[in-house]
């Protein structure tokens, strides 16, 4: 599949992914809520147990999906080219500098760069 629509399709599915993983977690607490014991009573500890925790599994479920088994096409040879997020890298001389979503190319060696930084714009 093309650089674009697997980067496109990943950011629509970690934003499904993270959905219906506290949609599902938060059925899963009303079928447990009668025999939860004491200690889970608290509205804090059920919302991070039973809904960021499962959304947070969620996200991570749909980047090793998009990372492992669905890979990207590599615009130089046509072979897998693999997703690796945006980083953060020492700089010379500015301290920090970011990196911006690449696709590496398992078979040529070819690193395709995005210029998308999901983590903000760069400054």
């Amino acid at each position: 599949m093309p650089i674009r629509l697997h980067l496109g399709l990943l950011f629509l599915t970690n934003i499904l992914f993270l959905l219906a993983g506290f949609m599902l977690g938060m059925s899963t607490h009303e079928a447990l809520a009668p025999d939860l014991p004491a200690v889970l009573q608290g509205k804090f500890v059920r919302f991070i147990l039973f809904g960021m925790l499962p959304a947070a599994l969620g996200v991570l479920l749909a980047g090793v999906i998009f990372r492992f088994l669905i890979t990207g096409l590599c615009p130089k040879c046509g072979g897998r080219a693999v997703y690796n997020a945006s980083r953060y890298e020492k700089a010379a001389f500015a301290g920090r500098s970011k990196v911006p979503i690449t696709y590496h190319c398992h078979q040529c060696g070819h690193v395709h760069r995005t210029n998308v930084f999901p983590t903000g714009p760069q400054l």
